[in-house]
């Protein structure tokens, strides 16, 4: 357990280290939109988009069977299962997303990106590690508080996105006229 509170503090710590960065470009409105970096962010976008379907999928397995352990649907041994199917795909998504060569100044959004992934991923780890433990009990709470801190933090992303969308629709619109 210790090990689950440190972990936690130490991306807790990544988190406000990152969140008090002065340097100020991030895709909620400090980046931004202009002729030449137009294509780029709109590439990136659509990637960025590729890759939350791929995370959402994973954490509505994940999500699936917390509850299924909270209903008493899923045994242990089912929810290590689902768990494990879950954690070879995570770690695909977390290899591609940090092999991403991002222009600089998509480099905060881009970590913030990886931040969450590998927060996600560390989520499932966790879980296969309690589950694998036949001799303790799984911290469910636990589990479903982190799955929501990261659902907090996707849609935090995904806003900002949405922001950077409207101002590459409007700059598109203006080339248009």
């Amino acid at each position: 357990m210790k090990k689950y509170i440190f972990l936690s503090l130490l991306l807790c710590f990544t988190l406000v280290m990152t969140g008090c960065s002065s340097k100020g470009k991030t895709a909620s409105g400090k980046l931004k939109v202009t002729e030449e970096n137009k294509s780029y962010l709109d590439i990136y976008e659509k990637s960025l988009q590729g890759y939350v379907l791929e995370m959402n999928a994973i954490l509505k397995t994940f999500n699936n069977s917390v509850d299924g352990l909270y209903t008493q649907q899923y045994s242990r041994e089912q929810f290590k299962t689902a768990i494990k199917g879950t954690i070879e795909k995570s770690n695909a998504l977390v290899t591609e997303i940090e092999s991403v060569d991002v222009k600089p100044e998509l480099f905060e959004a881009n970590q913030s990106l990886i931040a969450m992934v590998n927060r996600s991923h560390q989520l499932l780890l966790n879980a296969i590690d309690m589950a694998n433990k036949e001799d303790t009990d799984i911290d469910k709470d636990y589990l479903r508080s982190e799955y929501m801190d990261i659902k907090i933090q996707q849609a935090e992303i995904a806003n900002q996105w949405k922001i950077l969308r409207e101002e590459l629709e409007i700059a598109e619109q203006g080339a248009n006229q």
